[in-house]
């Protein structure tokens, strides 16, 4: 979700840039208006990912160690 909000910021960047006169500046209002929503759902999952996180440290699983994609033999 970072990353939509990444392409959302970099997209009224553009448009901002380009805007001319009266007609142009309302080109940012849409990407505008959906990168506050997105910042707040990128939030959102994060304070979610914190109970899993919390739920594995009381299990007691290491939370250091990164897990790892077994090899096919």
């Amino acid at each position: 979700m970072g990353l939509f909000s990444c392409i959302v910021a970099i997209t009224v960047a553009v448009l901002y840039m380009f805007q001319d006169g009266l007609i142009g500046q309302f080109y940012t209002a849409a990407p505008g208006a959906v990168i506050g929503k997105s910042y707040m759902n990128s939030m959102m999952a994060v304070l979610n990912a914190r109970k899993s996180i919390r739920e594995r440290e009381r299990l007691g699983y290491n939370l250091t160690e990164l897990p790892t994609i077994p090899t096919i033999r």
